[in-house]
């Protein structure tokens, strides 16, 4: 017995709820933070800032890559932010804005996924992920590879961001 893949509206809003739960889970964590909050990290630990920045960088990669867009930050905001380096927290926006920036990258890869036909998964993308990317670089060639590196992304990250929380003393929704 075959069972027939699923049609493609169904498939494309599967996706995009499983790309829709990191991000929700992310957007959670960030509540009861502001200005201030957002930029302290006990030893061991990155800010919320931090976390904000680096997953809307990899946000925008994917779309810049796989969907063709213009880049959406700045290069100044992706050096700061998308390889790991030492970020320099006095050039980076105020809480509301990181999160808006984390936003509208969402929702540009979201529609996007919405959109996609079965073919697409295996379209490679015409340029070579940044080395930057070290080990995950090839893992981003294809866009099937790139959408499921990005899903897994953000949640990786909340459960980081659920541990600064309770490291910082606040309850942890996760």
């Amino acid at each position: 017995m075959t069972i027939a893949p699923p049609e493609t509206p169904a498939l494309n809003a599967h996706l995009a709820e499983a790309l829709d739960a990191g991000y929700e889970l992310v957007l959670m964590l960030t509540d009861g933070f502001d200005d201030e909050t957002a930029f302290e990290a006990p030893e061991g630990h990155m800010p919320l800032a931090w976390f904000l920045g680096h997953l809307a960088c990899a946000k925008d990669y994917f779309s810049t890559i796989h969907q063709g867009c213009e880049k959406a930050v700045t290069e100044e905001f992706s050096d700061n932010f998308a390889d790991g380096a030492d970020t320099n927290f006095t050039i980076v926006p105020p809480l509301e804005e990181m999160v808006a920036i984390y936003k509208a990258a969402h929702r540009s890869i979201r529609d996007f996924v919405l959109r996609m036909t079965p073919e697409d998964f295996g379209r490679r993308t015409p340029v070579f992920p940044d080395e930057n990317m070290g080990e995950y670089a090839e893992r981003f060639r294809t866009l099937g590879q790139a959408l499921a590196l990005t899903q897994m992304h953000d949640s990786f990250h909340a459960g980081q961001m659920a541990k600064l929380r309770l490291a910082l003393g606040m309850e942890s929704p996760v």
